[in-house]
């Protein structure tokens, strides 16, 4: 507290603005409401101001608009007064009607040239402002002037602009019938005047315009004979378009003004005053000086008076802050002394007890933090010990290695002296020693000599109930197998847990101590995690036997059947190939001529002979294939020939069905190696089954080479295979058509062999097809095969 109170305020300020500190925060927060305040009111006291300001200004402005407005009409009427008085029925000559002309100019500078027009529309003279006078006798009957003028009232013509500015023509008919009229021609730059003498502020000007927006008159007498377009102006547009004055619009320049509006209702002109809004704002703009430095002294006297009140609260919170710190660094011993008689002080004091509190259970937590460290090093312990006995009972189908390592590991965790597993004869009813660890050698040997068949004992009662038996003390314990023995060797206590298996008792996992009392129920649970470490043990290598031996004889049977399918396809082909010689014979005439009725029955005979025939070869194939005595024949073949045979060893079977054979060979084919015979057998077994499954359409075979690989593709139009038996139809005995009642012959073999003879080749063969779609059998072979494959 005192190291902190005697810190400069430069260090202190450093210390306490940091990031997310409290003095930083509470300055914030105080500042930030002094200056919401003031910035509310401030906002307020503009915004009043600038509507005060700017309502005061659109109405003094509007007021002259509407008095320049009113000046316009009186000026335009003075000069309709003044055409009036020289078309009055009184003049009774032309002379006379001249020299009114003349009064009227010289009395009207506005008006630059007045003309007189006789009844027949012929210009009778002229008289300009220099006093000539023209005598032109031009034809006005066509003109507008002509056509509007009237003696009620006079006829103001359109704006048009000369090189001198905007003019316009005011025509009134002379009193009469047929009298003709008088057309005067006036300046409409006299307007400015009227305009010149609005002006009562600085930059304030005003400006005249038709209804479609075109100058006619402007303070800046300058750009009263440009012919502007005011029309683009926004303001300007808005009167025009949508009858509604737009109070903030912008000049030429594109700088935005302050803008009030009138209309000339006789003319429908517009008339607008405007003053630009930098000075028309002018005292709104030192009102935002004014209130920005009353803003910033606000906000320098509240971060002064913010400091001054956020020491007062931060230094004894930090005093507060660096006791905790040591607290959480495990300091107990220093005391935090805060004295300012309100809520930090009874907070200190509560750290205070805390640290006391803290070092009392400091203590005991370094006890228990021992004891449990203990407890988890024996628990790795036991983990390690069941995981090396699961890595041998994975690694090895040894059981005595398996049992050696689960006894080991067993006597060490228990903290025991030695141990046995027993194994258990249920047919002689007797228990045998399987492993020892920790015992002595000759100890060993007499457990090992005797037969312990009593089952009325200890390990009877394992044997029938299957239940952890403690002995306490083995000398209490009648029943315990040997138990002088045991005594002798110096073992006072044992711990017995069957090894159970769901069909029995195994034996038994027995565990001694030289010292005496009931084993701990920690203990306890690890043997008989331990039993079922031994009892998986026993069972796989029961499993593991019982396998082996069924694989003995399951290949035994396998080498049998196959030698049986070789042996009787070899005795079977023999004969058949003897029948099938002497139908030959007798269809010849060897033995005479036959009648027609028993050449058909020979063809019958020398037809199914053929498929026998072919059925035993495919199996004695398949034996020797299964056998593994079937090599090829590797030597140079020619994969032309190869279709070629195949096509036509099944032409005449397409023939009879009525299908036709497309064939596409590439040309020139490189020569190949391989087992030609085989390589013919394949295609013609994937062609025949082409033709047997299609009823109509054709099969087709393609041969081409792709890199190093031959590739042939057999296609039909036939019913198509489901997906689920594409791969099904390789192998052995099966068929797309697996049921009873099938329609289409054979065993099933052709396919199953031909896979494995492109496979023995390196190649490999394979189906796309779908229901109703046909089929594709794609076969893929090296080009050159210098030695055989193994086939799956």
């Amino acid at each position: 507290m005192k190291t902190a109170l005697a810190e400069s305020p430069r260090d202190l300020l450093q210390a306490l603005f940091r990031q997310k500190s409290l003095f930083g925060k509470y300055i914030s927060y105080f500042v930030g409401l002094v200056a919401f305040v003031l910035t509310i009111s401030s906002a307020v006291d503009v915004w009043i101001t600038y509507r005060d300001t700017k309502n005061i200004l659109l109405h003094a402005q509007g007021e002259k608009a509407d008095a320049a407005a009113r000046r316009v009409e009186q000026f335009m009427a003075e000069l309709e007064r003044q055409i009036s008085w020289a078309t009055r029925a009184s003049v009774a000559s032309p002379e006379q009607r001249m020299e009114d002309y003349r009064r009227i100019l010289a009395n009207t500078p506005a008006i630059a040239e007045i003309a007189q027009i006789d009844g027949a529309g012929k210009e009778i003279a002229t008289l300009s402002r220099d006093g000539g006078a023209i005598h032109t006798g031009d034809d006005w009957t066509l003109t507008a002037a002509a056509r509007e003028a009237r003696q009620d009232g006079a006829w103001f013509g359109p704006v048009v602009f000369a090189s001198t500015g905007p003019r316009m023509q005011i025509v009134m008919a002379h009193s009469g019938n047929a009298a003709g009229f008088t057309v005067a021609e006036f300046e409409l730059k006299y307007l400015s005047d009227i305009l010149n003498g609005i002006q009562a502020g600085p930059g304030i000007s005003a400006y005249l315009t038709t209804n479609e927006g075109r100058l006619i008159a402007h303070t800046d007498t300058s750009l009263v004979g440009k012919n502007l377009d005011m029309s683009k102006l926004p303001q300007v547009h808005a009167l025009n378009q949508a009858g509604a004055p737009l109070d903030i619009g912008s000049d030429l320049d594109g700088q935005s003004v302050l803008s009030a509006a009138a209309t000339v209702p006789h003319m429908k002109w517009l008339l607008f005053v405007e003053q630009p809004v930098t000075q028309a704002f002018g005292p709104v703009v030192s009102l935002l000086i004014r209130l920005a430095w009353l803003f910033g002294l606000g906000l320098i006297l509240c971060i002064c008076a913010g400091v001054l009140l956020a020491r007062r609260m931060t230094v004894p919170i930090r005093a507060v802050q660096e006791g905790a710190s040591r607290l959480a660094s495990g300091d107990f011993d220093h005391p935090i002394e805060v004295h300012t008689g309100d809520e930090v002080e009874v907070l200190a004091d509560e750290f205070n007890r805390m640290a006391a509190q803290l070092r009392e259970f400091y203590a005991r937590l370094e006890q228990k933090v021992d004891d449990r460290t203990r407890d988890l090093a024996q628990s790795v312990q036991e983990l390690k010990a069941l995981e090396e006995i699961g890595r041998a009972l994975a690694a090895s189908l040894d059981l005595s290695l398996v049992l050696q390592t689960a006894l080991t590991r067993a006597v060490e965790l228990a903290e025991a002296d030695g141990g046995a597993i027993y194994t258990f004869d249920r047919e002689r009813g007797a228990f045998h020693l399987a492993e020892a660890h920790g015992l002595d050698p000759s100890f060993v040997a007499a457990l090992r000599e005797v037969k312990l068949t009593r089952l009325d004992g200890l390990l009877g009662e394992v044997a029938e109930h299957g239940r952890t038996v403690q002995a306490p003390e083995i000398a209490d314990c009648p029943g315990f197998p040997l138990r002088a023995a045991t005594i002798a060797a110096g073992f006072r206590s044992a711990l017995v847990v069957p090894l159970v298996a769901p069909d029995g008792v195994l034996g038994a996992l027995v565990v001694e101590s030289s010292r005496p009392g009931p084993f701990p129920a920690n203990k306890v649970s690890l043997m008989q995690a331990f039993a079922h470490q031994s009892v998986l043990a026993m069972r796989n290598a029961r499993l593991f036997r019982k396998v082996e031996e069924n694989g003995r004889q399951l290949a035994i049977a396998s080498e049998h059947k196959s030698r049986f399918f070789a042996n009787m396809s070899h005795e079977l082909r023999t004969p058949l190939n003897a029948i099938l010689g002497y139908a030959e014979l007798l269809r010849d005439g060897l033995y005479g001529e036959l009648p027609d009725r028993a050449k058909s029955v020979l063809e019958r005979v020398e037809s199914n002979g053929a498929h026998l025939l072919g059925l035993i070869n495919d199996v004695l194939d398949l034996s020797k294939l299964e056998a593994g005595e079937l090599s090829l024949v590797l030597d140079e073949y020619s994969m032309r020939n190869i279709v070629e045979q195949a096509i036509g060893a099944t032409f005449s079977l397409a023939q009879a069905k009525g299908l036709r054979i497309e064939q596409s060979i590439e040309d020139p084919m490189p020569l190949g190696r391989g087992d030609e015979r085989r390589l013919t057998q394949v295609l013609i077994n994937i062609l025949s089954n082409a033709i047997k499954f299609t009823d109509e359409g054709f099969v087709a075979i393609k041969a081409q080479t792709l890199a190093d690989m031959f590739e042939i593709v057999v296609t039909d139009t036939g019913p198509g295979i489901p997906p689920e038996d594409q791969t099904r139809i390789f192998e052995a005995f099966q068929q797309g058509d697996n049921t009873s009642t099938r329609l289409k012959g054979g065993t099933g073999l052709g396919l199953s062999i031909s896979r494995r003879f492109v496979e023995m080749h390196g190649g490999a063969i394979s189906v796309a097809s779908k229901p109703g779609e046909g089929s594709s059998f794609t076969i893929l072979v090296p080009i050159r095969v210098e030695r055989q494959k193994a086939a799956a």
